[in-house]
């Protein structure tokens, strides 16, 4: 027995109470499968430096290897990109020329043949075509940092881009241009979209959007109710309750702390909860307080800290 036949010998007895070795190594084989391309097809001819790569799924590829040569994959002058994709399509600002590009499948194990095909970018007259690609903030960001750097890919041939912002009413706050790909703004609490286009003085390209809820507010601090401060009782279902007046924003959630002494140093259980929330105890002294945090980050003070007894 080898030394790798070993550790996957061992490996298996370890994990043997969980699944079988079968259920462990086995990864499907993908090599004799084939990535189908859609576009750009081989031999196309291209009026826009924006390329939108699209290809057919492979069943369990995980992900795909995309490679783009200038001129070509004989005798490449240039790789221009190098990646691994987990979609089925990928946007790309390459300069006029001609290119090969090709693309696989690949899993943990296995991984299918390159499919290539050749296309040629002869000039940029579709403008119009091409596609903005916003990079950060992420989309749908939910966030307690107002101040904002809204940044996006360059489009080659662009002289300026048109960026716009919108409030939940879809009613314009903020409209301006910039020459870079970056655009600085101080956003209210709410939600907004910001959009931006491209333009190269005669043709702009649509605006591409993303969205993004600015919460910089703390949740309002919990007030306890019960048990009440203090308190002495023989039961041990404890019934918890308190109450918040919720801010709007993002979402706000609860979470109990329960400790064994006054120092609050013995912490017995933390847990996410709803008022009113029931617990089973055994007997003794405790300690508890609430404090509540929102999607955005913020988190609200501490709430009075009661205590209570079990007999």
């Amino acid at each position: 027995m080898n030394k790798y036949q070993l550790y996957k010998f061992l490996g298996c007895l370890i994990l043997l109470s969980f699944f079988s070795c079968e259920e462990i190594l086995i990864v499907p084989d993908i090599s004799k499968e084939k990535v189908t391309l859609i576009a750009p097809a081989n031999n196309s001819v291209l009026f826009s430096t924006g390329v939108s790569f699209s290809w057919n799924s492979v069943k369990d590829s995980e992900k795909y290897h995309l490679q783009i040569a200038k001129p070509n994959f004989t005798n490449p002058v240039e790789i221009v990109l190098d990646t691994l994709v987990s979609k089925t399509s990928f946007l790309q600002q390459l300069n006029i020329g001609k290119y090969e590009w090709r693309i696989k499948g690949v899993n943990s194990g296995y991984e299918t043949q390159y499919t290539t095909a050749a296309f040629e970018i002869l000039n940029n007259e579709d403008f119009q075509n091409n596609t903005v690609i916003l990079t950060s903030p992420g989309n749908n960001l939910i966030t307690k940092v107002a101040v904002q750097k809204l940044s996006w890919q360059a489009i080659i041939g662009a002289t300026e881009y048109q960026v716009q912002i919108y409030d939940s009413n879809n009613e314009i706050v903020k409209e301006g241009n910039s020459v870079s790909t970056a655009f600085d703004y101080t956003f209210t609490d709410g939600n907004f979209s910001w959009k931006v286009r491209a333009s190269n003085g005669t043709k702009e390209t649509l605006y591409s959007s993303r969205n993004i809820l600015v919460d910089t507010k703390a949740p309002n601090t919990p007030v306890l109710s019960n048990p009440a401060d203090k308190s002495t009782t023989t039961a041990t279902d404890i019934n918890f309750q308190y109450s918040r007046n919720v801010i709007s924003g993002s979402i706000e959630k609860d979470s109990i702390y329960v400790y064994s002494e006054s120092a609050l140093s013995n912490l017995k259980f933390k847990e996410q909860i709803t008022s009113p929330y029931s617990k089973t105890l055994t007997t003794g002294s405790y300690y508890w307080y609430i404090k509540s945090f929102d999607q955005a980050g913020n988190s609200s003070n501490r709430s009075s800290v009661f205590s209570f007894t079990i007999n």
